[in-house]
């Protein structure tokens, strides 16, 4: 029977604001395995019983690690965002052209969406759904300011202003294709894809690199 759902924000905000914790062998274990099964049957459906049997743990040892369902469902989005947000880090540290960064970050980020959990849940789960649409606002600001972080943008309060209004707006655009990617942007193409975005974004860009 299908149970209720409860995402915790706060945790999950303070989850991705903080440094990620050791993982430990079991604790990976339990997380890999709620990850399989929320995305073959919903996260919904999945016990702590459910997960502690196809982990080949224990439910004692998940309690260990976890205090109940809510908090294994955190975890485990928080450490789908650290991932998805440490591809496009990984993708654009070595680029010094804000626009090359830019481009690159997006592509990157669509390219991980498509292969994320996220996506899955964020078309399944109602309440995954609700976090980044009429709740999104805590998790945007959250992604903006690591994007601001990795753009390089010094200290200037006008400069950090406009690095934000752009970091966010490119959130905000990324969320939407998370939730729909069917798009003329051929992201089969990476090549023309990353053309297209140039046209597009580079305007915008512009001044905010000649801020650096």
């Amino acid at each position: 029977m299908a149970r209720s759902l409860h995402v915790d924000l706060d945790e999950l905000l303070r989850s991705l604001s903080e440094s990620a914790p050791p993982e430990d062998e079991v604790t990976g274990r339990i997380l890999d395995s709620a990850q399989e099964l929320f995305a073959q049957h919903g996260m919904r459906r999945c016990t702590i019983d459910d997960i502690a049997e196809h982990s080949g743990l224990g439910r004692t040892t998940v309690y260990r690690r976890f205090e109940g369902r809510s908090q294994l469902i955190t975890a485990v989005l928080a450490r789908e965002c650290r991932r998805f947000f440490g591809s496009i880090f990984l993708a654009t540290a070595h680029l010094e052209r804000v626009e090359d960064a830019v481009v690159e970050g997006m592509l990157t980020g669509l390219r991980s969406a498509e292969s994320s959990l996220l996506s899955e849940l964020v078309r399944t789960e109602p309440e995954v759904l609700r976090l980044l649409t009429v709740d999104a606002g805590p998790i945007i600001a959250v992604a903006r300011e690591f994007l601001v972080h990795a753009s390089g943008i010094g200290a200037d309060p006008d400069a950090r202003r406009r690095a934000q209004v752009v970091a966010e707006v490119l959130v905000r655009l990324a969320i939407s294709f998370v939730a729909d990617d069917r798009s003329v942007l051929p992201l089969d193409d990476p090549d023309q894809a990353r053309a297209d975005l140039h046209a597009l974004l580079d305007p915008i860009l512009g001044p905010l690199a000649a801020l650096r």
